[in-house]
């Protein structure tokens, strides 16, 4: 594997000693060269090669080549970028930082769609359709994107309204796991200064693992999504954009794999209790649904005030979630039929006046307004089964724990960055927000005994004691005022050469605990639970160079980054977590990019990124199976790096256009995403080590010469890697076996997929 990846390393050092990822590679224009990459990372057209910041920018050319349907397909090939699903929330990560398994959290990772904070977990499940760009800013972004990016953010742009009509229509059917993706798009005119855009989608699969419990192929998808925008710019001082867009997406089961039995696992885990600790694709558990609509809409109005441009985008974001869970991950019926629900509206208006651009003083500045609703409900089922178990474990049968958890919120921000060119090649950039947030929650937690459940309810409560859940209710208020600036320098080294170095503080909010399961000052349980979490910090410092020539281009960045009271999950010893600010981490290293055009038609690009991890203090980590607790009866993770944070990471991409006849051309894509080794588990245990692994891909298409129809033959992962994304034990595995043995599980990539692709455009 080492081999594999130095040789990929190398030849990305062939053209450049680069990591960070802009994958618009474009064929060359007629006259040879590169083309520009165009981003707003800045609320600015800029190019790629004139943001000093790290960032990658995927096209939506590229995801639809790919056949790519989500954030969590795009992020394998962008270095540092982490999008994984767990078994009750997602897990969105930059350079190692992310938020854990609680919807009480704030993502660490701010994702925005068309300018509007889209910040729940679950919304990074949203299909993506009809993209112009998906814009990956890594390191904390405090003045412009806001409180809570904290390790970086995904800047979605969708694509908008043409004054020419035109439409495509496009189809992909995947042959191995019965994938089928139908869009459709519309655009253009509706009358003079009207101009409209209209797009309809449809994804399902059956799925590439096998449930043999419930005989179907999962993950089961079914997706439906639309979009319509509406421009109205009559080429005076007003111009307004009009957004609508609705999904409905739906999976049944999750690609979530049981292996590594130890101990006396597979002896105890027989006849009526067998699990399969076989990692082939094939699996038993009794059902994983997921429902989710979402529903926004979007005003975007733009007044010219004399060069200035006042800008207000007011929108509105509702989602809801309906999930039934088996979380003992087994065909065996423990912990079936887990109830999860979530509903989330959020309104947001934004006021921003921005200065013409090209002065030798640039701004922008604005204000932020954000009232959000949540309601979670979380019904854990502890099944009938429990009833043969004998004592104990009897008393937990037939028995649920009902929490619900409703929270509102209120932010108000204001914000400024004014860029000073001092010379025609040396220029300061200093920013800065404020920010101001109240927030309210209130957690009930009731013990309910189903009609099979005979045991007195003293003897109930007396076990879920024990297993420190109990009965409560709690409410409460947080106020916070946080401050974040930064300061950025660039020096023009050459006309084609810039050279930065930065610093930025940011700052993630803090929250209520949403699944502890007693209260913080219970007397009742050996470990009380939580419920009150603050905020968290970092200060990061960046250098880098971009380098735009003709042919060439190639952007490096050196950074360090140190959070301060990370916001973790501490495990009680028994079935449960409680949120504590009780962390503190270093992530440092470099990333770097690059694009040739060797010649007519041939590009080449890559990105390779390396990543240092330390948690600098954090002596309250969960134990893996096995392993010696300290006094505390947790164990000490300082001085070792997170899980999923891989130490090398990066893709080599080779694309060739060329005409066959005078009516048609083939293009060729050859790719491969790579990534050192990393431990799969929150709990860091290594057992669930993933292999370094390189994982390739390839598209040839055959289309007309002025791209009227295409036809595409696409594969990914051509050579069948098994990558785990994420791991855990299995749950009460070694409760059952009175920790003589254990086993995992965890949700696996893809494996091989290869599709045809139809696309017609009119």
């Amino acid at each position: 594997m080492k081999t594999h990846l130095i040789a990929l390393f190398a030849a990305s050092a062939l053209v450049s000693p680069v990591v960070a990822f802009a994958q618009e590679t474009p064929a060359a224009d007629d006259q040879g060269g590169l083309e520009e990459i165009i981003v707003t990372a800045q609320k600015r057209a800029e190019g790629l090669s004139d943001v000093p910041i790290s960032i990658s920018a995927v096209s939506g050319k590229q995801v639809e080549n790919y056949g790519q349907t989500n954030l969590e397909q795009i992020s394998s090939s962008v270095p540092n970028l982490k999008i994984t699903q767990t078994a009750i929330a997602n897990r969105i990560a930059i350079r190692g930082i992310a938020s854990g398994d609680n919807k009480g959290f704030e993502q660490s990772v701010a994702m925005f769609v068309d300018g509007v904070y889209y910040g729940r977990d679950q919304l990074s499940r949203l299909p993506l359709v009809d993209m112009e760009r998906v814009e990956v800013l890594r390191g904390p972004q405090p003045t412009l994107f806001g409180k809570n990016a904290i390790a970086g953010a995904v800047n979605i742009t969708t694509r908008g309204p043409t004054d020419t009509f035109e439409g495509s229509v496009s189809g992909l059917y995947e042959f191995n796991h019965k994938e089928l993706q139908l869009t459709g798009v519309l655009s253009g005119p509706l009358s003079d200064g009207v101009e409209a855009r209209v797009v309809g989608y449809h994804r399902s699969m059956d799925g590439y693992f096998y449930n043999q419990e419930l005989d179907r192929d999962e993950p089961n998808v079914d997706e439906y999504y639309f979009r319509g925008k509406v421009e109205l710019d009559k080429g005076g001082p007003f111009a307004a954009e009009l957004k609508l867009e609705y999904a409905d997406f739906e999976m049944k089961g999750q690609p979530r794999d049981v292996f590594g039995a130890v101990g006396n696992y597979n002896a105890v885990f027989q006849g009526p209790f067998f699990v399969s600790t076989d990692p082939d694709f094939v699996r038993e558990d009794n059902g994983y649904e997921s429902r989710n609509k979402v529903f926004g809409a979007t005003l975007n109005v733009d007044f010219e005030i004399g060069d200035h441009t006042l800008t207000a985008v007011s929108a509105l974001l509702d989602y809801k979630t309906r999930e039934i869970v088996d979380v003992d991950f087994s065909g065996i019926s423990f912990l079936d039929g887990t109830n999860l629900r979530e509903d989330y509206r959020q309104f947001s208006q934004e006021l921003r006046l921005t200065s013409p651009g090209g002065e030798v003083f640039d701004y922008i500045a604005g204000v932020y307004y954000q009232h959000a609703k949540l309601d979670v409900q979380d019904f854990t089922l502890f099944n009938p089964t429990f009833l043969a178990l004998g004592a104990p474990f009897n008393a937990l049968g037939d028995t649920s724990n009902d929490r619900d958890y409703t929270q509102k919120s209120d932010l108000i921000s204001a914000f400024a960055q004014g860029e000073l060119s001092v010379t025609d090649q040396l220029r300061i950039t200093a920013g800065a927000r404020f920010n101001h947030e109240k927030k309210s929650g209130s957690r009930s937690l009731a013990i309910v005994q189903g009609p099979l459940s005979t045991a007195p309810a003293a003897v109930v409560a007396a076990v879920f004691r024990a297993l420190n859940i109990e009965t409560h209710s709690i409410s409460g208020k947080i106020s916070e005022d946080s401050f974040n600036p930064m300061v950025n320098v660039q020096y023009d080294a050459t006309d084609d050469l810039m050279v930065y170095a930065s610093y930025a503080k940011g700052t993630k909010a803090g929250g209520f605990d949403i699944r502890s399961n007693s209260l913080p000052t219970s007397t009742t349980v050996a470990r009380p639970g939580a419920f009150v979490f603050e905020d968290e910090s970092a200060d990061n410092f960046e250098a880098g160079l971009k380098y735009k020539g003709r042919n060439v281009a190639f952007n490096v960045s050196l950074y360090r980054t140190d959070y301060k009271d990370l916001q973790v999950n501490i495990f009680d010893g028994t079935l449960n977590f409680n949120v504590r600010n009780a962390a503190e981490a270093r992530t440092q290293g470099v990333e770097a990019d690059f694009r040739a055009a060797l010649a007519p038609g041939l590009t080449v690009s890559g990105a390779v990124a390396y990543l240092d991890f330390k948690f600098t203090n954090f002596t309250e980590g969960q134990c893996f199976y096995l392993q010696v607790p300290g006094p505390n009866g947790l164990c000490d993770y300082s001085g070792k790096r997170n899980a999923l944070s891989p130490e090398w990471s990066g893709n080599l991409n080779l694309d060739y256009t060329t005409p066959v006849t005078n009516e048609m051309k083939v293009a060729l894509n050859i790719n491969a995403d790579f990534s050192s080794s990393y431990i799969a588990a929150v709990n860091l245990d290594p057992r669930t080590h993933q292999d370094g692994y390189v994982k390739l891909g390839a598209r040839f298409a055959l289309a007309d010469v002025d791209d009227r129809w295409e036809v595409a033959l696409i594969g990914r992962n051509l050579t069948n890697q098994r990558i785990l994304q994420t791991a855990s034990s299995m749950p009460l595995a070694t409760t059952i076996t009175r920790g003589a043995g254990n086993a995992y599980n965890g949700i696996v990539d893809r494996p091989r997929t290869i599709a045809v692709q139809l696309t017609g455009r009119f």
